[in-house]
């Protein structure tokens, strides 16, 4: 098991081909294991979905609702099995960064044993995987749930997207990760920030230079792919705001609900797909490396087979990977009460799904 007293080293070229997934053919291109996963010229080379972990607060969540670990809810082995057993070969983890949220910002052994659990779960099940870090360094979970009420405003902190010294740490979080579980063969990639939003908080220029400063200083000697997603919660929209450099260096991390009034809508609202949905692939334009890492609407939504149908079609088209927004944990207490976007109980969608999934053909060895 990988845990945070196995010695990871760093691999220099020469070493790379040890860790390349049994099985995968690479294109003449030149381009390593890893980095063959995210061509879009000869993918896509991975379809699965989402599952978003947080760290568990005992006085707010109890010892049950998330489990009573540090982080939650629990996902067991058997949950990924099935992912893989539907035929997908990626789940992208959107969980907490490797380092704390308040100073001193150093590595939170928690995090980092728990990944390194995570990584062996997803090897055993034989699929890849990205990590994203959706909390770290001046950033709490707490900042996808802004505008609601139900925990205390005190866990709320987006200080990142003002304090300078935060967002140098959560750059140095990232690069960190990336020599921390470099060696592992599920690791598929790295995503910094899982839906940044210094943009909504009148911040526009603050992700740009964290982007780029990912990019120059990403160790790219370990071949781990760096995953950057645009602001505005990663959507296609706010690409220009990061530097050509950024969106030709990188793989660009787009998540896309369009239209939001159809993938949101409430029970019996009737919301219908418009017969010409928005075209993702069109956004992308001038980013050669891209995928789509979150995508999914309500199960009540109507046509929701041809929601799925379309939006697989038009990735597919434009060779990128992708992962659907959620698959369920196995933890009963959080699954039986949170059900929005859980595409397992939904026929229609897993209908869908699992014919897209069979073209896999990538599978960690």
């Amino acid at each position: 098991m990988t845990t945070r007293r196995t010695v990871l080293t760093g691999l220099g070229a020469g070493g790379l081909a040890a860790f390349a997934p049994a099985g995968l053919r690479l294109s003449s291109n030149g381009l390593s294991p890893r980095a063959q996963l995210w061509d879009n010229a000869t993918g896509p080379h991975l379809r699965g979905a989402v599952i978003a972990q947080r760290r568990v607060y005992p006085a707010l969540d109890g010892d049950t609702f998330l489990g009573s670990a540090p982080i939650g809810a629990p996902v067991n082995q058997r949950a990924l099995d099935d992912l893989a057993d539907a035929g997908a070969n990626l789940v992208v983890w959107s969980g907490p960064g490797v380092f704390g949220e308040a100073a001193p910002f150093r590595s939170d052994t928690a995090v980092e044993d728990h990944i390194g659990r995570w990584l062996d779960m997803c090897q055993r099940a034989g699929l890849f995987t990205v990590l994203g870090f959706r909390s770290g360094p001046g950033r709490s979970a707490f900042a996808f749930h802004r505008e609601d009420s139900w925990y205390p405003r005190a866990l709320l902190d987006e200080s990142v997207w003002t304090t300078p010294e935060k967002q140098a740490a959560w750059v140095a979080m990232a690069i960190h990760a990336a020599g921390r579980f470099a060696s592992h063969r599920s690791l598929a990639g790295i995503m910094p920030m899982v839906e940044p939003n210094a943009s909504d908080l009148d911040h526009s220029a603050v992700w740009s230079a964290m982007a780029g400063a990912l990019v120059s200083e990403w160790p790219d000697a370990l071949d781990v792919p760096l995953l950057i997603s645009p602001d505005r919660w990663a959507r296609a929209e706010a690409l220009p705001q990061l530097s050509a450099a950024t969106r030709t260096s990188a793989v660009m991390a787009v998540h896309d609900y369009d239209p939001w009034a159809y993938t949101h809508q409430g029970e019996g609202a009737g919301v219908r797909l418009p017969a010409d949905p928005p075209a993702l692939a069109a956004a992308m334009t001038g980013s050669p490396r891209w995928a789509c890492l979150e995508f999914g609407a309500a199960l009540h939504a109507p046509g929701l087979a041809r929601y799925f149908e379309t939006r697989i079609a038009a990735l597919e088209g434009a060779g990128a990977n992708w992962a659907v927004f959620r698959w369920p944990s196995g933890w009963r207490p959080y699954e039986t009460r949170e059900t929005g976007m859980n595409v397992t109980l939904s026929p229609t969608a897993m209908g869908v799904l699992t014919r897209a999934f069979a073209r896999n053909r990538e599978r960690v060895g």
